[in-house]
């Protein structure tokens, strides 16, 4: 858990939240301008405005009401305010709503859950039951006060390898939950595609005027590191011809994939001028009928919204994502390279993955290494749940 604070006064938007702060005056004390994140934001911001923001001691024990860490289900001794602070990329979160789900019902009774992340992200929690009240991250200090626990998921390291675990499981461990003896671990996550009616309408005049099924590709990922070239996908489109498929890629990569979508044969549909936002991605997912992609949010927002998924693995084995998962199929790159074997582990690189520096490839070597054949046989096993 990290304080940060700024030296002069400072309107910004931070993570999708506007803020304006002041510098920490003794005489007044501001405390509101005292912002509280986990460790990992935190760098990112000090990183990002460097002499303007700044980390400060904070001395939590000494604080007058501050909440009680909680590091074990069983610290929470008596009914309360519980603030969980949890920063992470929309997969991440998509892991995490299971663990929401299990924490509400083992949580003592009238113990109320606030949830404090991206503003950005709130799109994926703004419906959820299981939340009492939603905050952005980072969130001030007088509002961190008004609670009785707290949980940061940054703030423990003597935790199983994160690794080796399911992320999901990774935070039942994390309150000594023993994540063995859950069952039920499938994301869900309700939606209405009424909240983006441009979308809604975009896809319901698709369908009525295709007559087919649609099924979404995505190719990209948030690290370069699990990228694919868009034909390791599109040549389903000329494969399929009973399948209307969907591309929605975010609004900045439309110009680099605008000649292989115009080069494609078959029926692809890019309603990518319309993915201004989350909310909009996610009814676009929730419009189709299926979803195939490369190992990211995609993937895991297709199951949170019952949709079945085809998603291509290599660095990450698949086992450690979708475990759980009802209505996913999963492809594993088999590849033993120079440097590498899969799954290598590695989670995110700046540009490539070492194997694709040594073969000069712009592409992971391991996820390249996934046949057509292999994709079309997985497809078609895909399609036996939504045709």
């Amino acid at each position: 858990m990290r304080f940060l604070c700024v030296n002069q006064p400072v309107k910004a938007n931070i993570f999708g939240q506007d803020y304006e702060l002041k510098p920490l005056d003794p005489l007044t004390q501001n405390i509101g301008d005292i912002l509280v994140t986990e460790n990992f934001s935190a760098t990112e911001l000090l990183t990002k405005h460097p002499g303007v923001l700044m980390n400060i001691g904070f001395d939590r024990n000494r604080c007058i009401g501050f909440p009680f860490l909680v590091n074990h289900i069983t610290d929470m001794k008596r009914p309360g305010k519980v603030l969980i602070i949890r920063n992470g990329a929309i997969g991440d979160h998509i892991l995490f709503l299971p663990a929401l789900r299990i924490f509400r019902n083992m949580f003592p009774p009238h113990v109320d859950i606030w949830l404090s992340t991206q503003k950005e992200k709130h799109a994926l929690f703004s419906n959820n039951k299981n939340i009492d009240r939603l905050l952005p991250l980072p969130v001030r200090l007088d509002t961190l006060l008004e609670v009785d626990y707290l949980i940061d998921f940054s703030d423990r390291d003597e935790l199983l390898d994160f690794n080796r675990l399911h992320m999901t499981d990774y935070f039942l461990n994390f309150l000594s939950i023993d994540f063995k003896e859950i069952r039920e671990k499938a994301p869900e996550l309700p939606w209405n595609p009424r909240r983006s009616p441009q979308v809604r309408r975009l896809f319901e005049d698709l369908r009525k005027n295709c007559g087919r099924p649609l099924v979404l590709l995505n190719w990209t990922a948030s690290n370069p590191l699990r990228n694919v070239p868009p034909e390791k996908l599109l040549f389903l489109a000329e494969d399929f011809e009973n399948i209307q498929f969907v591309v929605a890629q975010p609004k900045k990569s439309r110009t680099r994939f605008r000649l292989p979508l115009q080069n494609t044969k078959g029926h692809v549909f890019d309603c990518t001028a319309a993915m201004d936002s989350l909310e909009a991605y996610l009814s676009a997912i929730a419009c189709c009928d299926a979803v195939v992609s490369v190992d990211t949010a995609t993937g895991h927002l297709a199951e949170a919204l019952g949709k079945p998924s085809l998603t291509l693995f290599g660095p990450i084995a698949s086992d450690l994502r979708v475990r759980y998962y009802k209505k996913a199929i999963a492809i594993d790159a088999i590849y033993k390279g120079q440097t590498c074997e899969s799954p290598c582990g590695l989670h995110k690189t700046k540009d490539r993955c070492p194997e694709a520096v040594f073969r000069q490839s712009s592409f992971s070597p391991c996820l390249l290494s996934i046949k057509h054949e292999t994709v079309r046989t997985a497809f078609k096993n895909l399609c036996h749940k939504f045709l």
